[in-house]
């Protein structure tokens, strides 16, 4: 299974960490001030992807707090069938927090281009800086 994974260290405390990953408030700072989002198991979200030309959407799959946020994530009005799976876990370490995001589950969106679209993102999380927007929020 192909999978973007990335993680970072942040000094910051789990519970400002956890705050930013786990809130409307919190996604807004990192993310995108139009994130719109029930943080509860089975609430929906919507945002405007950073280069604002792809709207994101999907629901909450799994929260474990302090320690995991599942998102399904979907490109609304795209040629997908199927939402993909973006993973926050957060690691307590000596310093502040490791976060890990893993986005799986290319293979089964229903295209049969998936491949590009897997390229696409791997250069995506590194491009749209997300985890160091979280970084520098929880750090600032």
């Amino acid at each position: 299974m192909k999978k973007v994974e990335r993680s970072i260290e942040i000094k910051a405390s789990l519970s400002e960490v956890w705050k930013l990953i786990s809130t409307q408030e919190g996604m807004r700072q990192w993310i995108h001030s139009n994130m719109e989002i029930d943080t509860r198991v089975g609430g929906k979200y919507r945002v405007q992807d950073p280069d604002e030309n792809q709207v994101i959407c999907g629901e909450v799959i799994e929260m474990i707090p302090m320690k995991l946020l599942s998102l399904s994530w979907f490109e609304l009005g795209s040629d997908w069938v199927n939402p993909t799976k973006v993973t926050f876990m957060l690691e307590e370490i000596s310093d502040g927090v490791k976060v890990h995001v893993s986005h799986t589950g290319f293979e089964m969106i229903g295209k049969s281009d998936w491949e590009r679209t897997y390229n696409e993102y791997q250069k995506g999380w590194t491009r749209h800086h997300l985890l160091e927007n979280l970084k520098e929020r929880a750090e600032g």
